[in-house]
């Protein structure tokens, strides 16, 4: 049985549940919050992550659930948002987070790994800047930026997937004036033509129409994923 001090400092952490804790975050509720986290932990009451973090447990579902009841600034991003978008089009075990905190980054990473969950971490300095979406406590990369993200990374069924499922949510002005800066990694194509050539193959192809010009692409390689991807999102969309 804990002493009274470790079981008064356990219900301060109470809004913290399902939660990774840091002692800075716990040392304006708690002096002492170093050593008594310790002790809680080798009490089997709290779990110790790694140096300087731990988890205040509560009963969690999935990584879903996890990523919901944790209460650290992160966004769900990359083909881990388009999955969220395009109602899990392509299912897929890997899940890719922004954080600006790269020592609660490796936190997650590590309270991860023990649940066997597959956590991507991409650290970014002013991630208060990007743009995403709340959904109940979750944080998403938006709509526009993530088709973005996913054409620059070559994820042309996840960015395709997104748009054809989301077409009244998607702004498609924005979605072209952002897009133009943007080029598909290691090549010359901007996002924008890979956007307006894919618009219009999906539109012959019997699928959802978008306003589009029509477009060439140059590289014959590009032309032949964005093809397939579009024909996937066709038939099975």
């Amino acid at each position: 049985m804990p002493p009274k001090y470790l079981k008064n400092f356990e219900k301060k952490l109470t809004p913290f549940e399902g939660s990774l804790v840091s002692v800075k975050s716990t040392k304006d509720i708690e002096p002492r919050a170093k050593e008594y986290l310790n002790k809680l932990s080798k009490e089997g009451l709290i779990e110790r992550i790694k140096w300087g973090w731990y988890w205040v447990p509560t009963e969690i579902r999935d990584i879903w659930d996890f990523l919901e009841k944790d209460k650290n600034f992160k966004v769900v991003s990359a083909q881990t948002a388009a999955s969220f978008w395009n109602n899990d089009f392509i299912h897929r075990e890997v899940y890719s987070l922004k954080v600006e905190d790269k020592s609660y980054g490796k936190a997650l990473q590590e309270f991860a790994r023990k649940r066997g969950w597959n956590v991507e971490i991409e650290y970014s300095k002013n991630l208060s800047k990007t743009k995403y979406r709340k959904v109940g406590n979750l944080l998403v990369e938006n709509l526009e930026d993530n088709v973005i993200v996913c054409l620059q990374r070559w994820a042309f069924t996840d960015a395709f997937a997104t748009l054809y499922e989301n077409k009244n949510k998607i702004d498609l002005d924005k979605l072209y004036q952002d897009a133009y800066w943007k080029r598909i990694s290691k090549t010359s194509i901007r996002t924008k033509q890979a956007l307006e050539y894919g618009f219009h193959q999906m539109e012959a192809a019997g699928g959802t129409k978008f306003p589009h010009r029509e477009t060439n692409l140059g590289d014959n390689f590009v032309r032949r994923e964005i093809d397939e991807a579009v024909e996937r999102v066709v038939e099975l969309g």
